[in-house]
C-alpha cells in the first residue's frame, strides 16, 4: 500500500512538474514570428507570378530576415526582407523628411546655376520614392519598372518586397502590395 501512495506521489509530482516546461514550450511556440521565408506560401507566389517557388533561401540579420524566393522562371523570382523593430525610425528616415542640408545644397547649387528650378538640376533627376496608399500604416515603392522594391510599414515592423518579372512600373507595384499584404498577415 505505501509503495502504491509513493508511486501515486511521485507520478503526481513529475507530472506536475513537466507541465510547467510543456506550457513554456507552447508558449514560446506560439510567440514564434515567421522568418521571411515563412510569410509567403507557394500558393502565394503562383497566384501572383504565376508560378510557386521551387526553392528559397534564407538570410538572417538580426532584426531582419531575408528571403529569395526562386520561381522556375529566374527573372520572376521574388526577394523579401522582414524587419521586426525600428521601423518607424527606418521611415522617417528615408522617406519622410528631405534634410534640411540636402534642401540647402539643392537651393545653392540652383541659384549658382542661375536656375530657381530645382526640378532643372541634376540630382532633381534621381528618382524619389512613391508614396503607396492602401497597405500598411505606411508604404513607398522605390526603383522603376526594371527593378523596385515596395517598403511596407505596419506598427515598428516593416517588410520590403522586390518582385521579379517583366510588366509596367504599375504592375509591378500592384504585384508588390499583393504579396506585402499577404505577408503581412503573417507577421
Amino acid at each position: 500500500m505505501r509503495l502504491g501512495i509513493y508511486f501515486a506521489i511521485l507520478t503526481t509530482a513529475a507530472h506536475a512538474s513537466a507541465r510547467p516546461l510543456l506550457v513554456h514550450a507552447a508558449a514560446r511556440a506560439a510567440t514564434a514570428k515567421p522568418n521571411a521565408c515563412q510569410v509567403l506560401t507557394r500558393a502565394d507566389l503562383a497566384a501572383v507570378q504565376g508560378e510557386a517557388y521551387v526553392d528559397t533561401q534564407l538570410t538572417p540579420r538580426g532584426e531582419t530576415s531575408q528571403c529569395f524566393y526562386e520561381l522556375p522562371t529566374f527573372v520572376k523570382s521574388v526577394s523579401v526582407d522582414v524587419t521586426r523593430r525600428g521601423g518607424r525610425q527606418f521611415f522617417r528616415e528615408n522617406f519622410h523628411v528631405e534634410s534640411e542640408r540636402e534642401r540647402e545644397m539643392r537651393e545653392r547649387a540652383a541659384k549658382a546655376h542661375g536656375s530657381d528650378d530645382l526640378e532643372a538640376e541634376p540630382d532633381a533627376k534621381k528618382v524619389e520614392p512613391k508614396r503607396i496608399r492602401g497597405i500598411g500604416d505606411d508604404a513607398y515603392w522605390a526603383g522603376s519598372r526594371i527593378a523596385g522594391q515596395l517598403f511596407v510599414r505596419k506598427g515598428d515592423a516593416y517588410v520590403r518586397v522586390s518582385p521579379g518579372g517583366a510588366g509596367t512600373e504599375a504592375e509591378k507595384i500592384e504585384r508588390a502590395k499583393e504579396l506585402a499584404k499577404r505577408a503581412l498577415r503573417r507577421l
